[in-house]
């Protein structure tokens, strides 16, 4: 289980609003000090981001409270592999369709890009009928 501490925004009916900061590992490691993406990470660090949280079990939170939020490894990890994965193969794989049927390297191009919109939109349907999913279950 991947956890991160967060701060509750706002309280709904079956859903929170949960405010957390972005981290990296860059804090446990040994040679932050003389890397330059450890520079990069503290930038970031100080950004904080709204994240909406189920609250199927409706625990009595009020704004302020301190929580911990946490999700599965597997979970993360298909998620990861949704996001990054399958845009770059249905880009490639368009691609090497559409230059076997003879078409010029523009057209190729157009139509690489055009799967990686495709592909883009079918992850964000996807993800919208899953989280709709998951809150029918809860």
């Amino acid at each position: 289980m991947i956890e991160e501490k967060a701060k509750v925004v706002s309280v709904g009916e079956t859903e929170i609003l949960v405010s957390a900061s972005r981290t990296s590992a860059c804090a446990q490691c040994s040679a932050q000090d003389n890397c330059g993406q450890s520079a990069i990470s503290q930038w970031t660090a100080s950004k904080m981001v709204d994240i909406a949280v189920n609250n199927p079990l409706r625990l009595p939170l009020v704004a302020g409270d301190d929580v911990i939020v946490g999700i599965k490894e597997q979970s993360f990890i298909k998620a990861s592999l949704l996001l990054y994965l399958v845009p770059l193969l249905a880009m490639f794989l368009a691609g090497v369709l559409a230059s076997t049927t003879g078409l010029l390297e523009g057209g190729v191009v157009m139509i690489s890009f055009a799967a990686l919109l495709a592909s883009f939109w079918m992850i964000k349907v996807y993800s919208k009928r899953m989280t709709n999913k998951s809150a029918q279950n809860s």
